[in-house]
């Protein structure tokens, strides 16, 4: 098989207003301000990725990774996919270490390259695509309780299986009161999960589910309650609560992971690109399969570009149980011809054709 070298590459701003803000713990995203990666190889194929920085998470910014992913490509260019993918990570990766989602931007962008250059999908590389379609909850960010309803009857068309719920950075009334209006929406029937980012106390946390309980709620899993190097307190909290507690800031690494499944810190740990970068990711994942340790899929704010990458993932590993798919769902705007996203449905299917099997909107190549 040839392989053809990048010929060309393109940096942007990459925007878009938000239905809503989306308030979590430790700060909030009112408009998406990420990155689009677009590459170019002597064929004439187009790739992409997207970069999509949370600053109080991943501690990048959109002015600070737009330079980032300039400089990274002004090394890879000339390269092939695969060449350039070995170059990233083991000569470049390091010294990027502060601008996390600019080198996963890269790594996307890389890898969808290299797929459309094989003629296959990204899932096929990435497992053994048995599925086509997976299913996304959708999160209720850290909202008065007052704005519930409206958040409700904007999302409730979509029929999402369940919805996760941010909890911590204010008083638990608070997070008593916003899931008791979801509650009063939904009815009985309500299945939740709860997100901390980080945001609470161990104590914070058992009152919080015991507080639940007596209104008969029963969250399915407590996403990252405590500070993400808290993990005796996290193998605490795993042995108090009956429920499972997964981590997500905790893990970035393979070695994060390592530590967190031999403490016995959560069951469960949150996958995320952004954060941890794609082979990073896929490691992550094939350690839970060996240690029995059940995966969900997230991310930060991003465009149904990096989150259709998310759903490849799901698609061709068949190892992740849970999908948080669901922040282009926020966006006003699309930046693809058509997408998992564009039919408002909780039930995403894998786009058909090579790489991720997207193709963008004109004006962004310009």
């Amino acid at each position: 098989m040839r392989s053809w070298p990048i010929d060309r590459v393109q940096v942007r701003p990459l925007g878009s207003t938000l239905h809503m803000p989306f308030h979590i713990s430790q700060g909030s995203v009112e408009t998406l301000e990420n990155v689009l990666i677009v590459l170019h190889d002597a064929e004439g194929r187009v790739a992409f990725g997207e970069a999509a920085p949370f600053p109080v998470l991943t501690g990048d910014t959109q002015q600070t990774v737009l330079p980032a992913c300039e400089q990274l490509l002004s090394a890879l260019i000339g390269l092939s996919p695969a060449a350039a993918l070995t170059h990233l990570h083991d000569e470049l990766w390091l010294d990027f270490e502060k601008t996390p989602t600019a080198r996963a931007g890269i790594e996307l962008a890389l890898w969808d390259l290299y797929a459309r250059q094989l003629g296959v999908s990204l899932s096929s590389l990435w497992g053994r695509a048995a599925l086509g379609k997976a299913e996304t909850d959708i999160t209720l960010p850290r909202l008065c309780a007052d704005e519930v309803a409206p958040f409700y009857r904007h999302f409730a068309s979509h029929r999402f299986p369940f919805i996760k719920v941010k909890v911590g950075g204010g008083a638990l009334s608070e997070d008593l009161d916003r899931v008791m209006a979801l509650v009063r929406c939904v009815g009985p029937s309500l299945r939740l999960s709860l997100d901390g980012n980080q945001g609470l106390s161990e104590q914070s946390a058992v009152t919080l589910c015991d507080e639940l309980a007596k209104w008969n709620v029963t969250p399915l899993f407590f996403e990252q309650p405590l500070p993400h190097d808290d993990l005796v307190g996290m193998t605490r909290l795993s042995q108090r609560l009956a429920i499972p507690i997964c981590a997500d800031e905790s893990v970035k690494t393979i070695f994060d992971a390592m530590t967190v499944m031999d403490r016995r810190a959560a069951r469960m740990v949150n996958l995320k690109f952004m954060k941890s970068g794609v082979r990073e990711s896929l490691l992550i994942a094939e350690l839970a399969r060996r240690t029995q340790t059940e995966l969900m899929i997230g991310g930060m704010v991003e465009s149904e570009i990096a989150m259709t990458a998310s759903l490849h993932a799901v698609c061709g590993t068949g190892l992740i149980a849970v999908c948080d798919l669901d922040t282009p769902f926020f966006l006003h705007e699309r930046f693809t011809v058509e997408s998992p996203y564009h039919r408002q449905s909780a039930q995403l299917e894998l786009p058909s054709g090579p790489g991720l099997g997207l193709v963008l909107r004109d004006e962004l190549l310009g």
